[in-house]
């Protein structure tokens, strides 16, 4: 197993970053906007450091304009994901969020995500290992946790999928009387769940009508979601 320990150069940057382009959310209107479309007003965005690229940091050119999610532990920032929100991608002709009418976004020519450089695959949302609870949730993909966590007070880290986790994420979870996985209603997702439930014991979680952790949070509010670990 190898796990890459970040240089003080490098972690120096990435906090920089984190603090740049959270600031910069403050000015995003479109930002803004989309995150309200996923249920986070300023408030919540600064709790799990959302943020976006108005600013970009030398290197960071590529990432203009997309949203920024923080890969956050206790020493500060150790990662970075940029997620694309361009009207184009995300929107329909009438301007409406394509999550919000259940379908899928269209980003062609370039990735929905991009990583920035330099770092390996963490964890996303470690500080909730640190919470007094006999449960995590495990979800693939950052908004999702993020929603989980911050918008539903439930204990979650994520994973951008199956293929980023890595053997010492499961050591991070045997403090944990249960785990539940959430994941996405496509293949993909059928594909991580079935992993988790072997790889730490994971209970999936299945959501109503097919849909993601944030657009069931959207549709049918915290208790929602809460409810499901009871059922």
């Amino acid at each position: 197993m190898i796990v890459q320990t970040l240089s003080e150069e490098q972690r120096r940057f990435f906090e920089q970053a984190a603090m740049t382009y959270q600031a910069d959310l403050a000015g995003d209107t479109s930002a803004q906007a989309y995150l309200a479309s996923r249920g986070f007003d300023l408030k919540a965005a600064s709790t799990c450091r959302q943020g976006a690229v108005l600013r970009p940091l030398p290197g960071h050119e590529q990432y203009r304009g997309r949203l920024v999610l923080v890969y956050q532990t206790p020493a500060g920032a150790v990662n970075l994901r940029f997620r694309c929100i361009a009207d184009q991608c995300v929107k329909d002709a009438q301007g409406r969020y394509l999550h919000q009418l259940d379908l899928p976004e269209q980003h062609e020519g370039h990735p929905k995500y991009l990583s920035a450089e330099g770092a390996g695959t963490n964890l996303y949302g470690v500080l909730d290992l640190k919470k007094v609870s006999s449960f995590i949730c495990v979800t693939e993909g950052e908004i999702d946790r993020d929603t989980l966590s911050v918008l539903c007070g439930m204990p979650a880290v994520g994973t951008p999928g199956v293929d980023a986790w890595q053997p010492h994420f499961s050591r991070c979870l045997e403090d944990f009387d249960r785990v539940y996985s959430f994941a996405d209603p496509d293949k993909a997702g059928r594909k991580f769940a079935s992993f988790l439930a072997r790889e730490v014991r994971a209970t999936p979680i299945t959501i109503p009508g097919g849909m993601d952790v944030n657009r069931y949070y959207c549709k049918e509010g915290p208790d929602a979601l809460q409810r499901l670990l009871q059922d």
